[in-house]
């Protein structure tokens, strides 16, 4: 099921707020739902009271991103100027996509080689439609907020602090599995010898 662009902050507050009352939520539902600038309807994009981007209900995610500590592209006929979809998301989205028409192309091969009955074909596409709808988490939680309110609130040295223990994580983790390929390398090497 594909949700209209309008209505993701509303359908991110409902989907994180599951097991509570309506009324508990009320106040945030009615802050998304009121107009706002001169179009009228709700907004992804979140401002600070000086006017700047501060951050964004990030398409792919559904979670509000701080524009600061979070890569955005550049998108010129957007009213903050920036894309819809943090780097990450647009990857993210893009390779679903790709996958989800391969996927399709497969499909339609195995059926004409018989490997995959004609009854068997809907069965398929909803499996690779279920892959295509799939929303990962952002991998850093702690950039993650299902709240503008959240957003307002966040530490600045706080989340720095997060970018920088998963920056530093990801560069172990790229040195390890460059250490392994060196190490299997070598390995292949004297076996050879």
């Amino acid at each position: 099921m594909t949700i209209k662009k309008a209505f993701l902050p509303i359908n991110a507050i409902l989907l994180a707020n599951e097991d509570k009352k309506v009324k508990t939520i009320m106040p945030e539902l009615i802050e998304v739902m009121s107009a706002k600038g001169a179009g009228g309807g709700a907004t992804a994009i979140h401002r600070n009271e000086a006017g700047d981007v501060i951050g964004i209900m990030d398409y792919y995610f559904k979670v509000w991103l701080p524009v600061a500590f979070v890569p955005w592209g550049a998108k010129a006929n957007s009213a903050s100027g920036l894309n819809t979809m943090c780097k990450l998301g647009v990857s993210l989205w893009t390779k679903q996509q790709r996958d989800f028409k391969k996927g399709k192309e497969t499909l339609l091969d195995e059926v004409a080689a018989g490997n995959v009955a004609p009854t068997e074909i809907q069965e398929h596409l909803d499996s690779l439609e279920e892959a295509r709808g799939y929303t990962a988490l952002y991998p850093i939680p702690e950039l993650a907020f299902t709240s503008t309110e959240d957003l307002d609130a966040a530490d600045p040295d706080e989340l720095q602090a997060a970018v920088d223990a998963y920056e530093e994580a990801e560069a172990a983790e790229a040195q390890r599995l460059a250490d392994e390929a060196e190490a299997a390398e070598a390995e292949a090497e004297a076996e050879e010898a």
